[in-house]
């Protein structure tokens, strides 16, 4: 079983109020989770999402995993989505949580997370245009995940993939996105414990350095 902190939180959501608990302290030594308690809440989201009408897409480790092992990693501790219609998700907030798929974390313009019980959890990225001119110019060729700059060409289709025995949709090539977050062994799996940690402050890195080589360059700057 997942042992988290909580805290009470109360917000308001198209004039109700909704108050749930909040996750703001995972403990570090978390338990593996039982893949089965993922599947089932994994079902559930989908079931809710699908009549709800919000779509989504795996991402992150559940995406490495449908693509490399047909599912869940062994070892994982959550399943990873993303969505790109985040107000549809707040307006269902509520009824979701009515309907026993209830939100443990929000974090608005990045990240909410939901749990039916305290075995597991799933992860809602929000797939999103950056904001903001501090962000320029990536934003011209960039979308944010999570905070996180990735380049717009790995989300321009989609195709469906087989995830847990449902049909999920996921970005077209996502051979190219995993290759992109986890690097070209991405297919050789990792004594991890199914944490893989994604490379965007590297291509980001990767970038300047091009940037500040070519800047120097076209001024004959050694």
């Amino acid at each position: 079983m997942i042992t988290l902190s909580f805290k009470t939180v109360k917000t308001v959501i198209n004039g109700q109020t909704l108050e749930y608990q909040d996750i703001f302290s995972p403990v570090v030594n978390i338990v593996e989770v039982k893949p089965e308690d993922a599947v089932d809440l994994f079902r559930k989201t989908k079931q809710l999402f699908d009549e709800a009408g919000i779509q989504f897409a795996l991402t992150f480790g559940s995406l490495l995993g449908a693509v490399r092992e047909g599912g869940l990693i062994k070892g994982d501790e959550d399943v990873d989505l993303c969505i790109w219609d985040e107000d549809k998700l707040l307006n269902n907030i509520i009824p979701l949580y009515q309907k026993g798929l209830k939100v443990c974390r929000m974090d608005r313009g990045y990240l909410y997370s939901f749990k039916m019980d305290d075995r597991c959890y799933i992860d809602v990225y929000i797939l999103r245009k950056f904001r903001g001119l501090k962000r320029f110019p990536w934003s011209l060729y960039c979308l944010s995940i999570n905070g996180c700059a990735v380049p717009k060409k790995f989300f321009t289709g989609w195709q469906e993939i087989e995830f847990a025995g449902e049909k999920c949709l996921c970005p077209e090539h996502p051979e190219r996105l995993l290759e992109f977050w986890y690097g070209s062994d991405w297919r050789i799996p990792q004594n991890k414990k199914g944490i893989y940690n994604v490379r965007p402050v590297e291509f980001i890195v990767r970038c300047k350095k091009r940037f500040v080589a070519f800047v120097a360059r076209i001024l004959r700057i050694k």
